[in-house]
């Protein structure tokens, strides 16, 4: 199979694509991402890893730049180059004043080998400097899809893609999308320090060809501005966008039935049952995302799967109303075709999947559990390990039907207000119980305050910190840590409030 027809990720640490200075050409930075995509998360540290000679092939054939000479000549100074090139990056030691730089390779070796088959594969092996930059990558990294990059022509279109994208997915959640950079530093970073040093000849042939190449061939959408200092441009700043309307494969936001037979090996005869295998949390998730436009299929095949763990088994629709109220807040398309097509387009480039993000929407979701209702929390236990249907015919048959099952959206916007609201806690609709009676007024609450609850409840306050902050262990290092701590207090000093009602 060619790579350009797999759907092979590779993740890659921001502080890398941001800092490293080295240059390669087209086929050695698709050889190298492609070796990349072998990776297992799993992994602590490096093997051997086999490609096959007929993927290789592709690559070479995809590089317009070396035509000439056998396969045999071609691929022999393919691994020749790609075993001889350095990376440079900046350390935090200086020898008389001067910051030295560190100097590593790309690769330990690249060796033909045949593999249990009897196919001929080149076996590389990744240089042990490069552990920190690819393995055991827990948050500030970006994934890769090789079917993107396989389409590039152009080396430093490759490489600033990489740029951009790292930076766009680190920053966009905090409203920033302008990459700014000094030109001096831009250009070390492509390894061509001692090149165009006419700025006219640097946009032409660099600046303008990733521009073009990127627009047309990836999910991103880029454009340049420049900052002078007297008549010389010193710096460019790189605004950068994602499109609504582009997906690297045709069947990601509206995956046909009979492309996702070939993706997924189902028969499409077989989408009912498992739809109907659903459990009543998921089918209301699924239920809300078929709702808010996405198709039966990938919501199936991509949205669901997304959702793992105990503490989001059995409350799957919570999880996927905090999604679309996250997307719904951080998104500027407008209309309604086109925000499943971004959505989608998130969903495919692993946005809800970043350490930083998934925890705050499971935090969300906690904190949701955590202001539930007994009787709700005690059906959502017996419907985790049954059907929707088995669930609906068990409360039928116990007389407790008293809410309509399906839930009532009909619109984006009703999903989007309704996920809003599931954001505060102890609002929005108890979906596993009947209707409460109206027999007589609600009695009135009174109105909770943090800033008052801390000075009236220290100690309640004191305890409920030093829980949260523990149960936030493994989240120290995220760059909103203080952010989800507090509201996650915040959160359960109010639900203690309310108890006490």
């Amino acid at each position: 199979m060619h790579p350009e027809k797999t759907k092979k990720v590779a993740a890659i640490a921001n502080q890398f694509i941001q800092h490293a200075r080295y240059k390669l050409t087209p086929r050695e930075q698709k050889l190298i991402l492609y070796m990349a995509t072998l990776l297992r998360p799993e992994d602590s540290d490096f093997e051997t890893y086999l490609v096959p000679v007929s993927e290789i092939e592709y690559i070479l054939k995809s590089d317009e730049s070396k035509k000439h000479g056998s396969f045999y000549e071609r691929l022999d100074d393919l691994l020749d180059s790609i075993t001889d090139k350095k990376i440079t990056f900046p350390t935090d030691f200086t020898v008389d004043g001067h910051r030295l730089r560190g100097h590593i390779n790309w690769v330990a070796g690249a060796v033909p080998k045949y593999d249990e088959h009897g196919v001929l594969c080149v076996e590389f092996g990744f240089s042990p400097q490069m552990k920190p930059f690819l393995l055991g990558l827990k948050e500030r990294f970006t994934r890769f899809e090789f079917l993107e990059v396989a389409k590039m022509k152009s080396g430093f279109s490759i490489r600033i893609y990489q740029m951009c994208k790292a930076y766009y997915f680190e920053n966009i959640r905090h409203g920033r999308n302008v990459f700014a950079a000094n030109i001096k530093d831009f250009k070390s970073r492509l390894g061509i320090s001692d090149k165009y040093p006419d700025f006219r000849n640097f946009r032409r042939k660099v600046l303008d060809v990733a521009r073009d190449e990127i627009n047309e061939k990836t999910h991103l959408k880029i454009e340049y501005d420049f900052i002078k200092k007297g008549r010389s441009i010193t710096d460019l700043r790189i605004v950068i966008n994602e499109k609504t309307d582009f997906n690297p494969e045709s069947e990601a936001a509206e995956a046909p039935v009979e492309a996702t037979k070939k993706k997924t090996g189902k028969p499409a005869n077989d989408l009912q049952t498992r739809i109907e295998s659903l459990t009543e949390a998921q089918r209301r998730a699924f239920n809300t995302l078929t709702e808010y436009g996405v198709s039966m299929v990938f919501a199936l095949d991509e949205v669901l799967p997304i959702i793992k763990g105990s503490e989001l088994f059995g409350y799957e629709d919570y999880f996927v109303l905090f999604m679309l109220a996250f997307f719904e807040k951080k998104t500027n398309v407008k209309g309604p075709k086109e925000k499943v097509k971004a959505f989608a387009g998130w969903v495919t480039n692993r946005r809800f999947e970043e350490a930083n993000l998934y925890a705050q929407l499971l935090e969300q979701v906690v904190s949701r559990k955590k202001s539930l209702k007994d009787d709700e929390r005690i059906n959502r236990e017996r419907a985790k390990n049954i059907t929707a249907a088995d669930f609906r015919q068990l409360l039928e048959e116990e007389k407790s039907i008293g809410k309509t099952m399906e839930p009532a959206f009909s619109l984006q916007k009703k999903a989007a207000n309704q996920a809003s609201r599931m954001s505060r806690v102890g609002e929005g609709a108890d979906l596993f119980t009947p209707t409460a009676k109206q027999d007589a007024p609600p009695k009135e609450k009174a109105v909770f305050s943090f800033d008052i609850f801390k000075k009236e409840h220290a100690d309640v306050y004191k305890r409920i910190h030093k829980e949260r902050k523990d149960a936030f262990e493994n989240f120290k290092t995220a760059s909103n840590y203080k952010l989800l701590l507090e509201n996650s207090v915040q959160a359960y000093c109010e639900q203690w409030f309310k108890q006490q009602q």
